[in-house]
């Protein structure tokens, strides 16, 4: 059978972030109660669909928002219908997101009851001033709880989210949220740069001179990263993400791989049959209750389009582009076709070049978006 993974999106949360853009608010019981009947309506439309049963799902990936800021009841709901409508394969990878405050272990005991197998906490930093600055409803204190909680009830696979270039950061305190996060020792670590995205406060903070973002001492931090979590064990895989004992997020390796997953939810994303698409935004609840599944900005790919994306999403990873399979896919000769370009860029010390493959160097990981559209 073919292999899918499942996202599904819970666009609620208990504070909207300074920095988030994206789809998700702070909602009432009767908005959340419609909401996730309606989620559930729509796995059943899409089961029909898609023909879902020609289908094993391999990753499952339940994210926001803040999924667990769900009801227990509607929580509880969810995972049981999941749980009930899909083939598995015996090695699911299963992952929720998670905030530190937004959790209680009658909660977590329902997590535990579940497939769900994989954790990730949105941490930030493990600096109360930093966090307030973010906007994060939680302290440090709030995230040593709930990782205690986790690893109580089973939970071995536990990522966690930081993120670099917070206004008025400084290496010591991104040093000190390094530490104590590698004191619990969990499997999978996200450090992400912090990019001030339109129509978020922070960009309104940015544009009155508010807040100030280094992109060079964010480079910086950067660097530490990738040094710092090597010498502990951690293998970076792709550009923010670091692993241990090979515990690499499935989910997110099916996206840079351009391999095929279903988005379920208002404002979810697919791509499945060749084809990308979403579910709208707008009036979703409605629209599921008339048997309609909202799809928006459906694109079915030219062949222009699927190289552009292998080049994006592939070179995103540490192993890169298997130089064999583009020029498969593609019927091309890939560095016969892009010679200069590849002189050029291995002269600048940011690709690695090697007979059978193509990967970005730690210096090309920090420039990749112009590095991308030179090989498009």
């Amino acid at each position: 059978m073919k292999k899918l993974g499942l996202y599904f999106h819970i666009p609620f949360c208990n504070s909207k972030c300074l920095y988030c853009d994206f789809d998700s608010h702070v909602s009432a019981y009767k908005e959340r109660h419609s909401y996730i009947d309606a989620l559930i309506k729509e796995i059943k439309l899409a089961k029909e669909k898609y023909d879902l049963k020609k289908y094993t799902i391999d990753t499952i990936f339940i994210g926001g928002g803040t999924p667990t800021v769900l009801d227990n009841d509607l929580l509880e709901k969810l995972l049981f219908e999941i749980d009930g409508n899909f083939s598995f394969s015996d090695d699911l990878e299963y992952s929720i997101e998670i905030n530190p405050n937004s959790i209680a272990e009658e909660k977590i005991k329902i997590l535990q009851n579940s497939r769900i197998n994989r954790i990730s906490i949105g941490l930030q930093s493990a600096n109360e001033v930093e966090l307030k600055s973010l906007g994060r409803s939680h302290s440090y204190a709030d995230f040593e709880n709930t990782y205690s909680m986790l690893k109580k009830h089973g939970f071995d696979n536990i990522s966690v989210d930081l993120m670099m270039g917070i206004p008025n950061q400084n290496l010591n305190s991104y040093k000190n949220t390094l530490e104590k996060v590698l004191k619990l020792e969990p499997s999978h670590i996200s450090s992400y740069m912090l990019i001030i995205e339109d129509g978020t406060p922070f960009a309104d903070m940015y544009e009155k001179g508010l807040i100030k973002v280094d992109d060079d001492f964010t480079l910086e931090l950067y660097d530490y990263t990738i040094d710092f979590l090597k010498s502990k064990g951690y293998e970076q895989y792709e550009i923010s993400n670091f692993a241990k004992n090979g515990r690499k997020c499935r989910h997110n390796i099916r996206y840079w791989k351009v391999n095929e997953y279903l988005g379920l939810g208002q404002s979810a994303a697919s791509y499945i049959n060749r084809a990308r698409f979403s579910n709208s935004d707008k009036d979703y609840v409605q629209s599921i209750s008339n048997n309609i599944i909202p799809i928006t900005d459906y694109a079915l790919q030219t062949e222009k389009d699927l190289y552009e994306e292998w080049i994006f999403l592939k070179l995103r990873m540490n192993e890169g582009i298997i130089i064999d399979e583009i020029d498969e896919k593609f019927g091309m000769n890939f560095k016969e076709n892009y010679a200069k370009v590849l002189k050029s860029l291995k002269n600048r010390n940011l690709i690695n070049d090697y007979k059978h493959s193509l990967s970005l160097t730690r210096e090309g990981f920090k420039i990749s978006n112009s590095i991308f559209l030179e090989l498009m």
